[in-house]
């Protein structure tokens, strides 16, 4: 910043000029803003993508909520590489309804110390549905992850929010990722925090894990569903859908999380296709208790 002292003694005609903030650095990565129209059909009001993030046009494509609009994001780098930031804000406005989700997962590339950030700004208005479930996330050997996750959950609104990951060495030499560390915070529309978490899990811990529940699994999933004052209902289908995890291998629960936030479901699995049903099933009970019908998208 150039002060007036630092002007008054410089001579005649060495004026810099004015500094112009970088405006496409301060921006996210993507904005998305979802609508509803006079029919009750959600749609993209607004939007902004610069690169590495490319955004899929509005779909109608859920036979089971015909009126929720579902959006696709990609990569065009190949996913993420040492010293990336991919930033996002989805905002989806009163009574509309949008599912954004991932065609493919994201790897995270391997790295010499360093690491890559990931954020989600997800605001939900009054009656809104906001269903973020991107791909899982492969963490490849030496690779560092921040990932945080920040809802402004409104009355009545309803977030559901997908993360999930696993370790891969395409080497086959049995080496581990570095760090992966997840932030999530849930707060009201007027800033009040209701449910806070962090996770940090290095590699060489990850692949130790030989004992208890942990043994073989390899897969770990969370979804959170977030609803003020529905815990009790979506609880009890989460827990159903916990225990019918079991069926393929894999080990799961819910937890009911402070302020009245909702209900987190989480998943262990040795493999990315039970975890991947294991989810499926807990998304479609949600679903069930919300709009009466288990959601009809195709697969990716």
């Amino acid at each position: 910043m150039t002060t007036e002292a630092d002007l008054a003694e410089r001579p005649p005609g060495t004026v810099p000029a004015p500094e112009v903030p970088d405006s496409r650095a301060a921006r996210p990565c993507f904005e998305l803003a979802f609508r509803r129209d006079g029919s009750g059909r959600s749609f993209v009001g607004a939007q902004y993508v610069r690169y590495p993030v490319h955004v899929g046009r509005g779909l109608h494509t859920d036979g089971a909520a015909p009126d929720m609009c579902v959006v696709y994001l990609q990569s065009v780098s190949g996913g993420l590489f040492e010293h990336d930031q991919v930033d996002g804000r989805i905002e989806v406005a009163a009574g509309a309804a949008a599912h954004v989700a991932t065609p493919a997962s994201t790897v995270v590339h391997a790295m010499s110390g360093g690491s890559a950030g990931q954020t989600a700004a997800l605001i939900a208005a009054p009656g809104a549905l906001l269903e973020y479930m991107p791909a899982p996330v492969i963490l490849f050997p030496g690779s560092h992850l921040r990932s945080r996750t920040t809802v402004s959950l409104a009355p009545d609104a309803l977030v559901l929010v997908a993360e999930t990951f696993l370790a891969h060495d395409h080497a086959g030499g049995g080496d581990g990722f570095a760090r992966f560390e997840s932030a999530v915070d849930v707060s009201d529309e007027a800033g009040t925090l209701l449910a806070r978490e962090r996770m940090r899990i290095d590699g060489d811990a990850w692949r130790a894990a030989t004992v208890a529940v942990a043994a073989g699994m390899r897969v770990h999933g969370s979804l959170w569903v977030l609803r003020r004052g529905a815990g009790d209902v979506l609880h009890a289908a989460l827990l159903d859908a916990a225990a019918a995890a079991e069926a393929d291998g894999a080990y799961a629960g819910a937890s009911r999380l402070p302020g009245d936030a909702g209900v987190v479901f989480r998943v262990l699995g040795p493999d990315a296709v039970s975890v991947e049903r294991a989810q499926h099933r807990a998304w479609s009970a949600v679903r069930t208790v919300h709009a009466g019908r288990a959601p009809a998208l195709r697969r990716r």
